[in-house]
């Protein structure tokens, strides 16, 4: 198993966000985590990655006791995240971006083949290449931030929110792209609103709900809209 959740417990201060959630990610698995804003998406992953201290519970990576290792460590094991609205050094060009992704030891000797393989998945990072992050629309930025992560050579990539604030025609492109990842090997844990977009690039969703998994779905048959629809907006509209 790539990644192993057990009854995670965390939060901020004196407030508990995350009350038990368990969940895993299988190698080369992609999955999708959904529900309504403020009921614990970010903070669990910010958890796993390090950010957030743990208060009860573990966090294994490829068969790894990760419980309160530092986010450098973490990273150092391939764990990556591409966090909500990414931003990047606005001077830098497109190609000092990606560059600095590859700051990894075990992947900066491989800067030049990933490099290759971000231009073949976003070639429009490869046309942008010598322009300043600044003057990139937001969708090319989210693929750049997407790129960088890339870079990094992840064994697990976390994409937090990727076609956040994006047009419809934008995000259905970058969703296909997400689905290139996909097939590098990498594991995908993705995040997103759209219940539909997540069933297309995932095989396997957890809705969170007040900190809990409140759902697991293993295919398109066991969602309920109407379910989804009540527990987002309080009524089956």
């Amino acid at each position: 198993m790539r990644l192993e959740v057990e009854d995670l417990h965390s939060g901020y201060g004196r407030i508990e966000v995350l009350h038990g959630i368990s969940m895993a990610v299988g190698a080369g698995e992609s999955v999708g985590l959904f529900g309504p804003n403020g009921h614990g998406k970010s903070t669990l992953l910010r958890t796993i990655s390090g950010l957030v201290p743990v208060r009860e519970g573990r966090v294994r990576f490829e068969g790894d006791d990760i419980t309160g290792a530092s986010t450098d460590a973490i990273v150092g094991k391939g764990l990556i995240q591409v966090a909500q609205a990414s931003t990047l050094f606005p001077r830098m060009t497109v190609l000092e971006a990606l560059t600095l992704g590859a700051y990894r030891n075990a992947a900066w000797s491989h800067r030049r083949e990933t490099l290759d393989k971000v231009f073949a998945i976003f070639p429009r990072l490869a046309e942008r290449r010598s322009q300043h992050c600044k003057t990139l629309s937001g969708g090319e930025r989210q693929m750049a931030a997407i790129g960088v992560g890339l870079m990094a050579m992840p064994r697990l990539l976390i994409l937090d929110e990727p076609t956040l604030g994006l047009a419809p025609k934008i995000r259905q492109e970058l969703a296909h792209q997400i689905g290139l990842v996909a097939e590098t090997g990498a594991s995908l844990v993705v995040v997103d609103q759209d219940v539909d977009l997540l069933l297309g690039l995932c095989p396997r969703l957890y809705l969170i709900e007040k900190g809990r998994v409140a759902l697991e779905i293993k295919d398109r048959s066991q969602l309920n809209h109407q379910d989804i629809l009540q527990r987002y907006f309080g009524s089956a509209a």
